[in-house]
C-alpha cells in the first residue's frame, strides 16, 4: 500500500468541508449532542511508532492531527473532563493473531512504543491495549461507567483500525459516539473516508475539532 500525506496544516479546513459535504448525503439528523459532564476524550495510540518518519508503521498524516488533539486535550483539561490515552502493545507470540497478521510486534521495551511527548498525558488515564478496540480485554467500559460517562469522542490512529473498532465497540456498549474527523488519521484518504462514511451511517457523529470545541463553549454560555 502506498501511504499518503492526504492531510496537512494547510488543507485541513478544505478537507473538513469536502468530508462534511460527503457525509451529509448519508445522514443529516442525529439524536444526541455533546454534554461536557458526560463525555470522555479517547486519544488512541498516538505513539512514536506511528508518528516517526523512521518507523515502518509511520502514518504520513499522523503528525498533522497532533495540533487538533492538543486543542481537545486542553479543552477537556479546562472543563475538568475525562481524557484517556491508549498505548497499543502487541505480542511476538506466533499464536497471537495480531502478530501473525502484522509480523511486527509493538513491544513495551521498544522506545518507539511510547506515547509522543508532543501530547500532554499528565492529567489523563493511560490505558494499555493489545487489540484494535480499546474495550477488548481492558477495564475501559467499567471505568467509564463508574465515572458516569455516556459519550466518547474518538481521536488518534489509525482511523480505519483502532479508531473505528473502538467507536463500534463503544456504540455496542451503549455509549454515544463523536468521531473527530480531523483528529484521526489513516494511511490513505480512501481508508479514512471509508470509516467516516461507516460511522456516520450507523454509529455516531463525525465532526471537525472546531465544532467539538464550540459545543463545549456553547454549553457553558
Amino acid at each position: 500500500m502506498k501511504k499518503e500525506a492526504y492531510l496537512h496544516p494547510h488543507n485541513i479546513d478544505q478537507k473538513n468541508l469536502e468530508w462534511q459535504n460527503e457525509l451529509v448525503r448519508i445522514k443529516t439528523h442525529f439524536p444526541f449532542s455533546i454534554k461536557s459532564s458526560k463525555v470522555a476524550l479517547l486519544v488512541l495510540d498516538m505513539q512514536d511508532i506511528f508518528l516517526n518518519e523512521d518507523s515502518h508503521a509511520y502514518i504520513p498524516s499522523g503528525p498533522s492531527i497532533i495540533p487538533n488533539i492538543k486543542k481537545l486535550v486542553s479543552t477537556f483539561s479546562v472543563q475538568k473532563s475525562l481524557v484517556i490515552f491508549t498505548r497499543h502493545l502487541t505480542s511476538k507470540d506466533e499464536q497471537d493473531v495480531m502478530f501473525r497478521w502484522w509480523r511486527n510486534p509493538i513491544l513495551e521495551s521498544d522506545p518507539m512504543s511510547k506515547i509522543t511527548n508532543m501530547l500532554d498525558t499528565s492529567k489523563a488515564k493511560i490505558l494499555q491495549k493489545n487489540q484494535y478496540s480499546a474495550f477488548f480485554s481492558t477495564d475501559l467500559k467499567t471505568f467509564l461507567q463508574k465515572k458516569g460517562i455516556k459519550q466518547v469522542i474518538i481521536t488518534g490512529v489509525m482511523t480505519h483500525l483502532c479508531c473505528e473498532t473502538t467507536a463500534r465497540d463503544a456504540f455496542m456498549n451503549g455509549f454515544e459516539i463523536f468521531f473527530a474527523m480531523d483528529a484521526t488519521a489513516a494511511y490513505t484518504e480512501e481508508l479514512h473516508l471509508g470509516t467516516l462514511r461507516s460511522i456516520t451511517h450507523g454509529f455516531g457523529r463525525c465532526l471537525p475539532t472546531t465544532e467539538i470545541i464550540k459545543s463545549f463553549h456553547t454549553e457553558v454560555l
